[in-house]
């Protein structure tokens, strides 16, 4: 099923876990931020989607694998596990969005360089209008050093991977949606 022509938002809250953000860069500016957005599209009766990565050190159950408590959803909300980066593969994300009409997902979490990367980028090539809120992700402080398959490291930390997907996400065009990147306080849902 093709997005909606109707342009309905979903807020989509990704991974935002103890494992991943304990040492996050800007990790309580992050979360305070997430956590408004939370507030506004529940105001505004926009379906909140929490995401929770359930691989790795991740294991259901664990301290790693749960909801940072200040942006933890209700009993009730809709939480998608996921084995993999990307939020659409092997999940019922898309039937989610699909059952509620959403044509717009704005996107929220951690980690940066990867399951906001990979999911963002499934959204856009999956036909959906994509909003990355620029100061609602983030990824490890670091620098720690990045390998690659040659054996070259690459220091790299989180201020920088947060900057660098903005920058990608803002320029990935695709035919019929828009695609944009603004602060929290510029989202509209």
């Amino acid at each position: 099923m093709s997005p909606p022509d109707k342009k309905t938002s979903a807020l989509l809250v990704i991974d935002v876990q103890n494992g991943n953000t304990s040492e996050a860069w800007q990790r309580d500016a992050v979360i305070g931020t997430i956590r408004t957005l939370i507030d506004r599209a529940k105001a505004a009766d926009v379906p909140v989607i929490w995401v929770q990565h359930e691989a790795g050190p991740f294991k259901p159950g664990s301290d790693a694998w749960q909801i940072v408590e200040a942006v933890r959803p209700p009993e009730g909300e809709t939480v998608i596990g996921k084995q993999y980066l990307d939020a659409f593969v092997e999940t019922p994300l898309r039937k989610e969005l699909d059952e509620r009409g959403v044509g717009h997902v704005v996107i929220c979490g951690a980690a940066t360089d990867a399951c906001i990367r990979a999911t963002t980028a499934r959204a856009q090539i999956e036909g959906y209008d994509t909003t990355l809120v620029s100061d609602g992700h983030t990824s490890d402080e670091g620098p720690w050093p990045l390998p690659l398959p040659d054996g070259r490291e690459v220091p790299i930390g989180g201020e920088q991977m947060v900057a660098y997907t903005n920058f990608f996400v803002a320029d990935t065009e695709y035919p019929g949606i828009t695609t944009e990147v603004v602060p929290a306080a510029e989202v509209a849902f």
